[in-house]
């Protein structure tokens, strides 16, 4: 009788993600935004050669003997927020809010709210003149394009989609009050520092209290 070989765990898994990432190239032609059409292919470039990578590490090791075992560990956990980030995270939530704190000795504007401040080492937070809220209107100081996307191990998708982010200086705060956040999907051409943006807001039965309760920051004319 024939002797039949069944490919290992590894070697299975690496070609599982590689047939994942085909599948995400033929939906990679559908986006009509070149340059995020371009970001995408970096990325399956990139996950193509990881892989590549893996595959010959494994085989290098099976070579010499080692048993290999490939294992994806999945730990989720909670954790407490705090009683201030609580606060924040709630206000998101409930009320489409953005709270920070003020240091009543230096003045300065703490955000995301923490226990104490990091200039004058006192605590903060535990007054209700402590607090204050921001807008969510701001100007960008910095923009971000992404060139490359996080690879899902276990499936070879990539995660996520090639936003634009911003460094967005909140109003009603100062200079360090700064936010990084998705902006709009727009023509790249009309992204530039200094200009002013708007937060959208999920519905309020989407939001779950985190930052992503702000689907992206929209450009406003000033």
């Amino acid at each position: 009788m024939e002797k039949r070989t069944e490919k290992p765990d590894w070697a299975k898994n690496i070609e599982a993600g590689l047939n994942g990432l085909k599948e995400n190239e033929k939906e990679c032609e559908k986006i009509t935004e070149l340059d995020y059409r371009d970001y995408a292919k970096t990325s399956y470039d990139l996950a193509r050669k990881k892989y590549a990578g893996e595959m010959k590490a494994y085989q290098k090791a099976l070579d010499a003997g080692y048993v290999i075992v490939d294992t994806i560990v999945n730990l989720p956990f909670k954790e407490s927020a705090g009683l201030r980030l609580s606060k924040f995270f709630e206000a998101l939530r409930g009320e489409a809010r953005i709270l920070a704190l003020r240091c009543p000795e230096c003045g300065r504007v703490i955000f995301p709210p923490r226990p104490v401040c990091g200039f004058c080492r006192i605590t903060i937070g535990e007054s209700s003149k402590d607090w204050l809220e921001l807008r969510d209107t701001g100007t960008v100081t910095s923009i971000v394009l992404p060139t490359e996307r996080e690879v899902d191990r276990a499936t070879g998708r990539i995660v996520g989609e090639p936003n634009p982010c911003g460094f967005i200086r909140l109003d009603g705060g100062d200079e360090w009050t700064v936010l990084v956040h998705y902006l709009e999907m727009t023509n790249l051409e009309k992204l530039h520092r200094g200009m002013r943006v708007k937060a959208v807001w999920k519905p309020k039965e989407e939001r779950r209290g985190r930052m992503t309760d702000i689907a992206f920051f929209r450009i406003v004319e000033d």
